[in-house]
Parts: structure tokens; C-alpha cells; sequence
């Protein structure tokens, strides 16, 4: 916009952590790896940390809290409709 030249692009791996059930993650960071409780406590806090506003992290940590307390699978789940029951195009 200012017509300055454009810095290249240089990727900066953070690594990767996943959730495995209740209690247990694994967190692979490029010096350090760990697993179980800790990575899972980890998992939560760094998924918080970067939201913005404090109401905005309460709801959420609520939101996990609920899930977590009922064993509500909801918050967990990636579904997609059938296509028997995707709505269909109208003719044009």
C-alpha cells in the first residue's frame, strides 16, 4: 500500500498438541514433548490465553467446564449431514 517491498514469508513452527480424552493430551513443542495430565491442563491454558476480554474467557472456560462436568459430547463432534438430507438446489 505504501509501496514498500514486501518482507518474505518465514513460517514459524510452534508445534502441535492434541487432546486424547479426558485427562491425557500430548504436546509436541519443538524443544520439549510431554504427555498425560500436565499437557493436558497445557492444551486448556494455551487455548485461552490468546482470547480476547475476560468475559470471553470465562464463558468459554464455563463452556468447557459444563462439558466436561455433564459429558456432553456435542462440543467435541464434527458432523456432516447425509446427503439424503442436504437441502437440494432449486432449478433455475
Amino acid at each position: 500500500m505504501d509501496n514498500e517491498p514486501l518482507k518474505p514469508f518465514s513460517y514459524n513452527d510452534k508445534g502441535s498438541m492434541a487432546i486424547i480424552s479426558k485427562f491425557k493430551a500430548v504436546a509436541d513443542l519443538p524443544k520439549l514433548f510431554f504427555k498425560g495430565f500436565f499437557a493436558w491442563v497445557v492444551w486448556l491454558f494455551i487455548h485461552i490465553i490468546p482470547l480476547v476480554g475476560f468475559r470471553n474467557k470465562v464463558k468459554l472456560a464455563f463452556s468447557w467446564f459444563w462439558s466436561f462436568i455433564t459429558n456432553d459430547p456435542t462440543l467435541r463432534l464434527i458432523i456432516r449431514p447425509r446427503e439424503k438430507d442436504k437441502p437440494k438446489p432449486e432449478n433455475m
